[in-house]
């Protein structure tokens, strides 16, 4: 007797690229588990430490210092200041935490896979792309995909607890074999951010070799990548969860996970001149100094879509060499172009409003929570 389904499944087929393929195989699976949460304390990010003036989102020169690497706090973090160490598991060299040099940002994570340049994967790969899935709603992608050979090793992208290893997590059971995200594994991450406890997603998985409960270390094996669940071929789907452990909880992972040395982030507000955001809009990136095109495409953040408390996104771009780039975006029957610069272990910001073109001013910083006026 097919399994009583909780959500239609139409809401969750963006969870991979366009299409259906069967499970290769069924491994055996660790038993179901509920992750079970304990009230948390209330935090925030812009919660200064004791006795150290508040921070600002004032973004260094190039010539930032040499950082020792600094070992995660217990949950909740106080801050943004505390990063985890930045392993070689991406194919480029090391560097050492923090790479994020403004206190808005959350680099708390390592690419779970090896020699993947997210850069440059299909703008349907990444967050936000809008797909079809089956029916004549065109369903929003969740989180990231990296194509990879079936078996290639998957690793945990920060220290936690797995809180799920096997199929159905969608469903809460593991005899739900038509979960769209396969075989899958879930970690409940030992640090937070904003007051909120922070889960990563590892979906279409072949096997498992964790179990419910097991603690471990950024960078430690979790499984094996696979072809398992809805998906047209074998790949990684990476997410980003905060607050509850659900689909409707999803961030743009690419701002969570730290850029390789010499490399930086490239977050955009995409709206017209009335500041109404623009979805799936067209947005190009060229280097000014190699001629390389990077493309994406704007979402639209919902409920299900969160973007950044600070910086109300709809367009990230990671993984980009440091150096001078032209953004154009086309709108009015008008390319609107303008020249920014990424630098290495940095956000680059901008909002671009229409007819009223281009901003690079950082957002507003939010209050210091129990600082006075």
């Amino acid at each position: 007797m097919s399994p009583v389904r909780l959500f239609p499944l139409a809401a969750l087929a963006a969870l991979a690229l366009v299409g259906c393929a069967p499970a290769a195989a069924q491994p055996s699976a660790s038993p179901a588990a509920t992750d079970t949460n304990t009230p948390l304390p209330t935090h925030t990010q812009f919660v200064a430490p004791s006795d150290t003036p508040p921070p600002t989102a004032t973004l260094p020169s190039l010539e930032w210092p040499t950082y020792a690497a600094p070992t995660l706090a217990p949950f909740p973090l106080a801050g943004a200041a505390v990063q985890p160490t930045q392993p070689a598991l991406s194919g480029f060299p090391a560097v050492q935490a923090p790479v994020a040099l403004s206190v808005f940002d959350h680099f708390y994570f390592t690419f779970p896979v090896a020699n993947a340049h997210i850069g440059l994967y299909s703008p349907s790969q990444r967050y936000g792309a809008r797909q079809e899935a089956g029916t004549n709603r065109r369903e929003p992608h969740l989180g990231l995909d990296v194509g990879l050979d079936p078996g290639t090793p998957v690793r945990a992208a920060g220290d936690g607890t797995i809180v799920w290893a096997s199929y159905g997590q969608t469903y809460n059971s593991p005899y739900f074999l038509d979960d769209p995200y396969g075989i899958s594994i879930v970690i409940r991450h030992n640090f937070g951010y904003n007051g909120d406890r922070i889960w990563t997603v590892y979906a279409h998985l072949t096997s498992v070799s964790v179990e419910v409960g097991q603690q471990v270390k950024q960078g430690e094996l979790i499984g094996l990548s696979g072809n398992t669940g809805l998906s047209t071929g074998p790949h990684l789907h990476f997410e980003v969860r905060t607050g509850t452990n659900t689909t409707n909880f999803t961030y743009n992972p690419e701002l969570w996970l730290a850029p390789p040395e010499g490399h930086g982030v490239l977050v955009g507000r995409v709206a017209n001149e009335r500041d109404q955001l623009l979805l799936n809009w067209l947005t190009e990136v060229r280097s000014l100094d190699t001629g390389e095109l990077f493309t994406n495409y704007t979402y639209f953040t919902s409920f299900r879509l969160q973007s950044d408390p600070y910086y109300k996104e709809n367009l990230v771009l990671t993984n980009l060499p440091a150096g001078r780039y032209e953004v154009a975006i086309p709108l009015y029957s008008i390319w609107w172009r303008a020249e920014i610069e990424i630098k290495p272990g940095a956000v680059t910001y901008f909002h671009f409003m229409g007819r009223d073109g281009y901003s690079f001013e950082l957002p507003a910083e939010p209050p210091l929570v129990g600082v006075p006026d």
